[in-house]
């Protein structure tokens, strides 16, 4: 018995390690869903009046309110009413994601984990779904697919031991290759390359996001990191400034004051 609760405790400690060594990860992603709110492209809307799409809207609004308990249950009653569509259990995943993470920083790293494992299967059948849709249709535009389904491997990656990165930079390569004018896919795998230390192909891939006249905070910033890691630090101070100049109000003008030190 005392082997068994030595265990759990070495367990425990273990899976709260895990989850401080993405605490600075898990804050910067909050500020990435809401820049991926913008920037991917959304499927046109469809008729107001059908039941299922007034739920559905109702669940994403709850969940880009941070409602994420309140969202899940309104997105569950969506479920009972279209299973096969993918969007629900997309948020219904994403609104567990973000309750591990809140778990994770208020110390309950079991609570976390719970969390993190319904994300996971939840995320599943959304990919399922996802590519059912692309498989029945092949003639179709899948671009909001595909996105889609890149957002799910990139996104998850930041649950402790799962690294999706790859999967969604193969996805968004692609698509860039048949359509250079979708700009977000820059946006997502700078961010990508950031996580993944390749901090030269994350300076490139933000560039590209900003060339046709694009403005962020939140890729400045990264910008502004990214050339510091490699030794430029000049060019760092540069996109630091950039954001006190352009989005002074901001949480990412504090974190570039403090860069800027």
């Amino acid at each position: 018995m005392l082997k068994r609760t030595r265990n759990r405790i070495s367990l425990n400690i273990f899976i709260l390690f895990l989850l401080l060594l993405l605490g600075i990860t898990f804050a910067l992603s909050v500020q990435l869903f809401a820049q991926e709110r913008e920037v991917r492209i959304q499927p046109p809307q469809a008729v107001a009046e059908d039941p299922l799409v007034v739920c559905l809207e109702q669940g994403k609004q709850l969940f880009w309110e941070q409602e994420y308990s309140e969202a899940i249950k309104q997105l569950e009653i969506c479920l009972e009413q279209d299973q096969e569509n993918p969007e629900i259990y997309y948020y219904i995943g994403q609104s567990y994601l973000q309750l591990g993470q809140k778990a994770a920083q208020s110390g309950n790293p079991i609570r976390a984990y719970q969390r993190y494992r319904k994300a996971y299967e939840l995320s599943d059948m959304a990919i399922e779904k996802y590519q059912q849709q692309i498989e029945e249709l092949p003639e179709d535009d899948h671009t909001n697919q595909y996105l889609q389904l890149a957002y799910i491997h990139q996104i998850r990656s930041l649950i402790p031991g799962v690294d999706e990165y790859q999967e969604a930079l193969d996805i968004y390569r692609e698509l860039l290759e048949e359509k250079p004018h979708i700009i977000s896919a820059y946006y997502h795998m700078g961010w990508i390359y950031y996580q993944q230390e390749d901090y030269q192909n994350a300076i490139d891939a933000y560039l590209k996001y900003l060339e046709p006249g694009m403005k962020s905070d939140f890729v400045y910033y990264h910008l502004g990191l990214s050339y510091d890691k490699i030794g430029e630090r000049k060019k760092a101070e540069q996109y630091f400034q950039r954001i006190l100049e352009e989005f002074p109000d901001t949480d990412m003008a504090d974190r570039a004051r403090k860069e800027l030190k």
